[in-house]
């Protein structure tokens, strides 16, 4: 019986020292993990700490910029020249500079207003020369002299004439169409622009203009039962619809009868009953009258 007693009393005691070390396990265990998560404040504080010392330095090295580009901080170290943000670019017109030279918007000399010799000065021209090597395309038509209608702008694109000439490459398709703006006070020109023809452009098998004169003149007898009136001449025309504005396709410009560019021109014609008439694109005549309404007021 006692040693009965005494196995039941240890086993309470071993019991009670298990119980001991269970509860000692978890406290130290919750000491752990009260520690780790305050080593996690604790860094997470310091993070935040150096974020806003680091905007804090980013803020005053800011106001400080600013107060020196102002005038009130110390002046630049940084001897003004080439390259410096404080020096004008460029190689001539600044302060120590001489002055730039003019311009030169490339005028070229034409001795009369034939056709050949207005061809010969453009087949002399260095635009053309370039253009004509670039793309293959050197063979020129007859050049068509195309007038400015009633253009008081002061801009010599929509005031002065213009000649226009189709040209071809050496399998006789035309591939491409001159523009020259024509100074005839000055007997000279300049190229205004190139349009570049493909073989499914329409008018890669016709000569530049594209309505022929006899067309023209037919329509005027067919449609009005007139002729030309004596003493006067028909001629190519273009005219400005709005010189301000450079975009001629926007929905501003309802006119699409041709003749607001000379490489789109209009025939003017001015009939027997002193009626002046254009034919453009389309094979219907307009008049004077007609053609300022459409072209400058917009549809509806």
């Amino acid at each position: 019986m006692a040693r009965s007693r005494r196995r039941a009393g240890e086993g309470k005691a071993g019991k009670s020292v298990q119980t001991r070390l269970h509860v000692r396990t978890q406290l130290v265990m919750r000491k752990q993990s009260w520690g780790a998560i305050s080593f996690s404040f604790l860094a997470l504080g310091i993070t935040v700490l150096l974020i806003i010392g680091f905007a804090l330095m980013a803020v005053i090295g800011y106001a400080r910029d600013t107060a020196t580009a102002s005038g009130g901080g110390p002046t630049s170290s940084v001897s003004p020249g080439y390259g410096s943000s404080n020096h004008p670019k460029g190689p001539c017109g600044n302060a120590g500079q001489g002055a730039c030279p003019a311009v030169d918007p490339g005028w070229f000399s034409v001795g009369s207003e034939s056709p050949p010799a207005v061809a010969a000065a453009i087949e002399n021209s260095r635009n053309y020369v370039a253009i004509s090597a670039h793309y293959g395309c050197g063979t020129l038509d007859i050049p068509a002299l195309v007038h400015a209608y009633g253009a008081h702008t002061g801009m010599d694109y929509f005031d002065d004439d213009h000649w226009v000439v189709s040209v071809r490459d050496t399998t006789g398709m035309r591939c491409g169409l001159y523009d020259f703006v024509y100074d005839r006070a000055h007997q000279r020109m300049r190229f205004s622009s190139y349009g570049l023809l493909t073989l499914q452009d329409p008018h890669a098998r016709q000569a530049f203009p594209y309505i022929a004169s006899s067309v023209a003149l037919a329509q005027l007898q067919s449609q009005r039962k007139l002729s030309v009136q004596a003493g006067t001449q028909m001629e190519l025309i273009f005219f400005p619809i709005d010189p301000s504005f450079p975009i001629l396709t926007s929905p501003v410009h309802m006119w699409a009868g041709g003749g607001n560019s000379a490489m789109n021109p209009m025939w003017h014609l001015v009939g027997t009953d002193g009626r002046d008439y254009f034919v453009g694109v389309t094979p219907n005549f307009a008049a004077e009258s007609d053609i300022l309404m459409e072209a400058l007021l917009p549809d509806g």
